[in-house]
């Protein structure tokens, strides 16, 4: 009778126990959702991180095997884990509130990335020790390769891509005997100017490249060695694959034109992908075969981190952070969306004025709400055109992702893709204009031999008479933050020059233009 009567409090105190295992995965599984989240904006809008959504799964995956051949846990007595778990759970507050209001911000996603990794790693040094945290970790840190990299890194690697791309491809077809002549990141051909643009560049087939190397590298278990020697291989062959997708592209341009060239443009993006896949594939399987295999362990369940109550302790925090950050932007936003401090009058009254038509891969590109360019000629015969690019305001995630756009197409980054050589960045001027002061950056190319002065302005409507956050720093990504700018919308205005003028004579000209273009 007695053990009768003892047997519903075992069980009972059994399934206690399991779901207090359990508590702590979910606790973390949470963050990794929060986190997750908003990250698949950036995934969606920039082509060359689609590969981002299948990274979560895959570190799922690799924590599964992983979980097979575990070691024993062992105690943890130092309060190390302690420290990073307590540590990055408050940090998550602020580059929460961060994020919100820079959703493209690079440095405040890989904050976040790196926070909730550190999260996960504490957990797992607490539940098992250090032999799972040497165990685990790399399956945990996989999840980095879909973040972003830095805009600078980015757009450098890019542009030497793009340059190396393009005289390669021109010493090709002239082994072919077909001539060509290369203009920055344009090629002349017969038939016209073809333009090696950022997806020709490689820098797509590198990141998802470098992405499948590393999982093959972890799911055969390759040495470190090794596993660097199949990221540099699946690098070589991203680079070589993409550079005779591109030769293959200017090729078809010169014989058939460029309208068979579109046709053919996608189908070659992604047979470099399949054949870039395969070859790693290939050398992953035969660095496998030199490689140790793992031995199958069996462990005991995992340690119950205690005091229990750090699982719930850690899900309130984080209810806690989502709240304030509804409430830290609920109250603003709605005193500030559609209000616009500024709008352009185009002079239609000037001499040559037409319309220039913007291509459809500019459309899809830049994502705007409204665009326009326009070109016209002065009374000196100096050549003008402008572009006007305006977003939002934002009513999503994925709005505010689309909207801050407007921040990262710009001249040092897009003129050089069409031919343009920079000669010079002349810094930030503050042109006065009907009671406002809008910042343009300042830039002088040579394109072709004419100097070429572009005008850069990227403004953020907000409050009549409020400030502007331009977002070009970390001082000024934190103000945006606490002032709960969000979802206000965005505009772009660029405006370039030709004509061979000092830069006092054009900007006095700017000054004068821009007095007729700036309406309240």
């Amino acid at each position: 009778m007695n053990e009768l009567l003892n047997t519903p409090r075992t069980m009972s105190s059994t399934g206690a126990m399991n779901g207090a295992r359990w508590a702590m995965p979910i606790a973390l599984l949470a963050y990794w959702v929060s986190g997750i989240r908003l990250l698949c904006p950036q995934w969606s809008v920039y082509p060359q991180y689609n590969y981002g959504w299948a990274v979560p799964l895959l570190c799922v995956y690799l924590l599964w095997l992983r979980w097979a051949d575990r070691p024993p846990a062992e105690p943890e007595r130092s309060h190390w884990p302690w420290a990073i778990l307590i540590a990055a759970a408050l940090a998550w507050l602020p580059t929460r509130v961060i994020v919100e209001a820079n959703p493209i911000w690079r440095l405040g996603s890989w904050a976040m990335g790196l926070e909730f990794v550190a999260l996960t790693l504490a957990g797992v040094w607490l539940a098992g020790g250090r032999p799972w945290l040497r165990h685990f970790w790399f399956p945990v840190a996989f999840y980095l390769v879909a973040i972003p990299w830095p805009s600078q890194w980015e757009n450098t690697i890019v542009q030497e891509l793009t340059r190396v791309n393009t005289a390669l491809v021109v010493e090709w077809l002239a082994v072919l005997g077909i001539p060509s002549i290369k203009h920055g990141n344009l090629i002349e051909i017969s038939r016209g100017l073809v333009s090696i643009d950022e997806a020709c560049s490689g820098i797509r087939s590198l990141q998802a490249t470098g992405m499948i190397a590393l999982f093959f590298g972890e799911l055969y278990r390759l040495r470190p060695g090794r596993r660097i020697l199949l990221v540099v291989s699946g690098a070589a062959v991203a680079l070589l694959c993409n550079m005779l997708r591109t030769f293959t592209l200017v090729w078809i341009n010169s014989r058939h034109g460029n309208a068979v060239m579109e046709k053919w443009h996608d189908p070659t993006g992604v047979a470099i992908l399949l054949g870039c896949f395969t070859s790693l594939w290939l050398i992953g399987t035969r660095l496998r075969r030199h490689a140790p295999p793992a031995s199958a362990r069996v462990s005991p369940p995992p340690l119950e981190i205690r005091p229990r109550w750090v699982a719930a302790l850690l899900c309130g925090w984080l209810v806690i952070i989502e709240c304030a950050n509804a409430a830290w932007f609920g109250f603003r936003d709605p005193a500030q969306v559609g209000v616009r401090n500024w709008s352009v009058r185009w002079p239609v009254e000037k001499d040559k004025f037409r319309d220039v038509e913007l291509s459809r891969s500019v459309r899809a590109l830049m994502a705007f709400d409204e665009g326009r360019s326009a070109a016209w000629s002065d009374a000196n015969g100096d050549l003008w055109q402008a572009f006007h690019f305006s977003w939002g305001p934002a009513r999503n995630s994925f709005d505010r992702v689309r909207v801050h756009l407007a921040k990262t197409h710009r001249p040092e980054v897009c003129l050089p893709a069409s031919g343009q050589e920079l000669r010079e960045h002349r810094g930030v001027k503050l042109f006065r204009v009907n009671g406002l002061a809008l910042p343009f950056q300042l830039f002088r190319f040579e394109d072709r031999g004419m100097p070429l002065f572009v005008y850069f302005c990227a403004w953020e409507d907000g409050l009549k008479g409020g400030p502007s956050f331009m977002r070009e720093n970390v001082a000024s990504r934190i103000a945006a933050a606490k002032a709960g700018s969000r979802s206000l919308g965005q505009r772009v205005l660029e405006v370039a020059v030709w004509g061979r003028m000092t830069n006092e004579e054009v900007d006095q000209a700017f000054q004068r233009t821009l007095e007729e273009m700036i309406e309240r």
